[in-house]
């Protein structure tokens, strides 16, 4: 009887996984879960690492450059657990995270996906729940430069919900795919991710599809660590998928200026 399905996916991220999985197992092994993770074209001994250091993670090597949420769709074709976790590699977490999370989903029935407290290894907010995004909001953040973005430091604020907090529980209309507690068999009904998304915004529209019949929820009470790094301030593709994935997002759900 399995509960709940963890989804990762790497590309080479072997060093990531050298920091999540020991914790991971442990918390895994404290409810009835399983692990999936979807290597995909890793040249960095990943699936090697995980299949010789942790053979009860079953892993699918993906041949094909697929992106994001194409890879955590293969893993969801494959998970018997009820509910499924989608979860970036670079994280740590806390013993207690899955059970908190599937006690809040099995105690609200109209929340489809719910996201925890996401930190920074400070022990800071990342500030991750986001209202639905503008044109105005992805061009401040991510062309103006950093020694002038003070000037829009409220316009920020809003956009990252730190107008409402980061204490309390409520809904948020955009919430972060590095990880996501969700409904397995309401995820399969919606399709899981749009693959016309290689990353970014893959979140976004997972979230508005699902809002049609259900909650996406912030729950403070558990809690995981982001090893963050803003990959499309850093290089040109990045760049280019962003842009890319930003104009599907408003071609489908409208362009809003600001």
């Amino acid at each position: 009887m399995i509960d709940i399905t963890i989804s990762l996916v790497s590309f080479n991220q072997r060093h990531d996984l050298d920091r999540l999985l020991p914790s991971l197992r442990a918390v895994a092994k404290s409810v009835q879960a399983e692990i999936l993770l979807v290597d995909n074209r890793s040249t960095d001994g990943t699936g090697e690492f995980v299949q010789e250091n942790f053979p009860e993670i079953i892993v699918s090597a993906n041949p094909n450059r697929a992106g994001y949420g194409e890879n955590h769709n293969l893993n969801l074709k494959k998970a018997r657990g009820q509910y499924f976790v989608i979860m970036n590699s670079d994280m740590t977490v806390e013993p207690d995270i899955f059970l908190r999370l599937q006690n809040f989903m099995d105690q609200n029935d109209d929340a489809g996906i719910v996201s925890p407290r996401i930190l920074n290894p400070d022990g800071t907010i990342q500030g991750l729940n986001k209202r639905y995004p503008t044109l105005a909001d992805l061009f401040i953040r991510r062309f103006v430069p950093k020694s002038l973005q003070h000037y829009f430091s409220s316009r920020i604020a809003y956009y990252e919900m730190r107008d409402v907090g980061y204490d309390s529980v409520y809904d948020v209309p955009f919430l972060s795919g590095a990880f996501m507690f969700c409904r397995a068999e309401l995820l399969k009904r919606v399709g899981g991710f749009d693959s016309g998304y290689f990353l970014y915004f893959e979140d976004a529209d997972l979230c508005r599809r699902i809002q049609r019949t259900h909650r996406t929820v912030y729950y403070p009470e558990a809690s995981v660590t982001h090893f963050w790094e803003r990959s499309a301030h850093k290089d040109w593709r990045y760049t280019y998928y962003f842009i890319k994935s930003a104009h599907r997002y408003f071609a489908r759900w409208g362009y809003r200026l600001y």
